[in-house]
């Protein structure tokens, strides 16, 4: 008999069902004890069974009203298995910093971590965030001149703030003003001005949460004197306001983590040298000398130039978000000026890194291609799949993977073997040496390239090495070959000399 028992088998966090607020919460007043109010007794159970009930109910007796509670919908059960997917199987209990009688505790540890205020809280969040996301899209409309006329509204409002800035008073006020008078407009319809009343906001088109939703609540006040069960509030449909606030949200965590993938590798320049080979270094000294100024200068500005410093402020960020300067400012990178400039840049900040002594001794670079050959089975494929460039695909005969770039003055050494290979000897011609603490780097920048390099230092071409592009595919056409160029600086001990 003890072979037939099911052995018990623990649920996962992940599959416990995530009851409603309103049924939490009249399980909560059932578990303390606290006496129901009449409109919640039988909330979130079934009825109990009459012996003679008469249907329909006589006329003397008013239908009997009841409570519905919110039932798991669509939106409910994603936000579940996202937020259950997120956290552990066993949440640890973290410790409580609040003690009585002293400051207020921190608003990041006011609760524990728990699936079921997670999921609550989510909910809440998602209906409520609708209006930030609201601001969101018109700041964005006027940054991106979506709405022409609204951005050149705001750049003639900033210069006038700026010239005028006592009219910031006024805002305060005038906000407050406007906001409560769109308020009680949507409570009462006043006639306008040209003798239309405005009509209600139509029961579809109000935001899910908002005080105007006649679902917000948890619970809804159906009669069932046909007998018939009332369908779920607004607020339990997976409505279009609730679905474009979770991509909305969802959108927003990616342009956070899209902006911080940008920023933190300029921001790991001014922590010294970095190991990276196309990475741009910043001495310490350099970057203290260029904040000293305006930290000494800004608190020094004479009243009147504050507000011709505050102009560039408001009115450069849209002009630069202007889509026909859009084009120019995303070609000048690769332009051949800004180029040599930047290339320039790097030598002379490599260079200040360096001891006095080998900064006083004559200083070349050697360098090396590095050959590849796209995946046959791939050439049609859109977009290429990770692996598809490699020296794996070189033909026999052709290129090598590596080869030595010799030049009238190079640094390496005259060897008949070893210029070319998957591994080269990297000899240098006497008293070259190469420069302490530096490493091989790609040549970004692509100057030795006619058409230029993509961002990463290639030059595509076709199948018989010829035709280079910067990109690999132009017009439809396929490039199958790319290299690219590394480099490495030496120096030249004039003591062995």
């Amino acid at each position: 008999m003890d072979d037939d028992i099911v052995p018990y088998i623990p649920i996962p966090l992940a599959g416990v069902p995530i009851l409603p607020p309103d049924v939490c919460m009249l399980n909560a007043l059932q578990g303390a004890g606290t006496p129901l109010p009449n409109a919640l007794q039988g909330a979130g159970t079934p009825p109990p069974a009459a012996a003679a009930a008469t249907f329909p109910p006589p006329p003397s007796m008013p239908p009997p009203r009841k409570l519905i509670p919110t039932t798991t919908n669509l939106s409910t059960n994603v936000s579940d298995l996202v937020l259950s997917s997120l956290l552990p199987a066993n949440l640890p209990k973290l410790p409580s910093t609040h003690a009585p009688g002293r400051a207020r505790e921190l608003t990041s540890q006011r609760e524990g971590l728990g699936l079921n205020v997670m999921s609550n809280n989510f909910r809440r969040f998602v209906t409520k965030v609708g209006p930030i996301f609201w601001l969101q899209d018109r700041i964005e409309e006027v940054l991106f001149w979506q709405k022409p006329v609204w951005t050149w509204a705001w750049l003639l409002t900033w210069t006038f703030i700026c010239f005028q800035p006592r009219v910031l008073l006024f805002l305060p006020t005038a906000l407050l003003l406007v906001l409560y008078t769109w308020m009680q407009e949507r409570k009462n319809p006043v006639p306008s001005l040209f003798g239309v009343s405005f009509t209600p906001t139509p029961v579809g088109s109000v935001r899910v949460g908002s005080d105007d939703d006649p679902s917000s609540s948890g619970l809804s006040i159906a009669s069932d004197g046909d007998g018939t069960p009332v369908g779920p509030p607004k607020e339990a449909e997976p409505s279009v306001d609730y679905l474009m606030n979770m991509r909305a949200i969802q959108n927003l965590m990616g342009l956070i983590a899209d902006m911080f993938d940008v920023v933190t590798p300029y921001l790991s320049l001014l922590g010294g040298k970095n190991t990276s080979p196309t990475a741009f270094p910043l001495r310490p000294t350099a970057v203290v000398l260029a904040l000293i100024p305006p930290t000494v200068l800004m608190p020094l500005t004479p009243l009147w130039a504050i507000k011709y410093l505050l102009l560039p402020v408001g009115i450069v960020p849209p002009l630069l978000f202007h889509p026909n300067f859009m084009a120019a400012i995303e070609a000048a990178p690769r332009s051949k000026q800004v180029l040599q400039a930047l290339a320039f840049a790097e030598e002379a900040a490599m260079t200040d890194a360096l001891s006095d002594d080998l900064g006083r001794r004559p200083i070349s670079r050697v360098e090396v291609w590095e050959n590849e050959r796209l995946d046959p089975t791939a050439v049609s494929k859109t977009p290429l799949p990770p692996g598809t460039w490699s020296v794996r695909f070189l033909r026999a005969g052709e290129r090598a993977a590596w080869v030595k770039v010799r030049q009238a003055d190079s640094a390496w050494a005259a060897e008949d073997v070893g210029d070319e290979g998957p591994t080269m000897a990297l000899s240098l011609r006497e008293h070259w040496n190469f420069v302490p603490g530096e490493d091989w780097r790609v040549d970004v920048w692509g100057l030795w390239s006619d058409v230029g390099t993509d961002g990463d230092g290639w030059a595509y071409s076709d199948d018989g090495w010829q035709k280079p592009s910067p990109r690999p595919q132009d017009d439809g056409v396929r490039r199958v070959t790319r290299r690219r160029r590394w480099w490495r600086r030496v120096y030249r001990d004039d003591r062995e000399v």
